[in-house]
């Protein structure tokens, strides 16, 4: 079994299924915008980068102006909530794993490219506080996975660290890559969001078909 003292741990397709509260709230964005919302597997594709919000309209309105962002953003943000409430669910054996890992004296911390505090309100309203750290998620100015200065915010939760006690656990790219611009061990989640042909060919140090399935990795 491998030694780590952290686990960071991605939320979306890694902790809770959330693409269909996603899904549904980029439907109604795109509609409010204005905009025809592409279908249901291009917007799949688009989420299996593991990018923002931001990075993903701009991919498929390249030229939006910045006013059209800001009201895209707003009616996703609005309308999201009522389809997280509705359709994410975590994903089988999260909250006895965590218990788990918290047993054996883990560091647990969310590392997610999603709006801030949408994360916190979902880690709340299941429950998870108890069991983190700390959440680093999306929010101005900071930059996002797989950008190596996302450690930095890391680092300063926890100074005393060695990166050879981390472990970035995730189901993206940018999970599997931001892991490797900062040199640090990975885990792909195979069950969650991301390209399975890209992130096998990123080469994870480990691989989990189950969350639970963590625990046999971790001693």
């Amino acid at each position: 079994m491998a030694q780590f003292s952290t686990l960071l741990l991605d939320y979306d397709g890694t902790l809770a299924e959330t693409r269909p509260a996603i899904l549904r709230s980029l439907k109604e964005a795109f509609e409010k915008s204005g905009f025809q919302a592409p279908a249901p597997e291009i917007l799949k594709d688009q989420l299996a980068h593991g990018g923002t919000l931001l990075t993903l309209f701009a991919s498929v309105v390249p030229d939006a102006s910045a006013q059209q962002t800001k009201q895209f953003v707003q009616h996703y943000r609005d309308y999201y909530p009522v389809a997280d409430l509705a359709e994410t669910h975590l994903y089988d054996d999260v909250l006895s794993t965590l218990s788990a890992l918290k047993e054996r004296g883990k560091e647990l911390i969310i590392v997610s490219n999603k709006h801030a505090q949408t994360v916190r309100d979902s880690v709340e309203r299941f429950k998870l506080n108890s069991f983190f750290s700390g959440i680093i998620a999306s929010e101005p100015p900071y930059p996002h996975k797989p950008h190596p200065a996302v450690m930095d915010r890391v680092i300063s939760l926890l100074p005393d660290k060695k990166k050879s006690e981390f472990l970035m656990v995730g189901d993206t790219a940018a999970d599997l890559k931001f892991a490797k611009n900062v040199n640090i061990a990975s885990c792909w989640v195979s069950y969650g969001h991301g390209w399975r042909e890209e992130c096998e060919k990123l080469s994870a140090d480990f691989r989990i078909d189950h969350f639970k399935d963590i625990l046999k990795i971790i001693a």
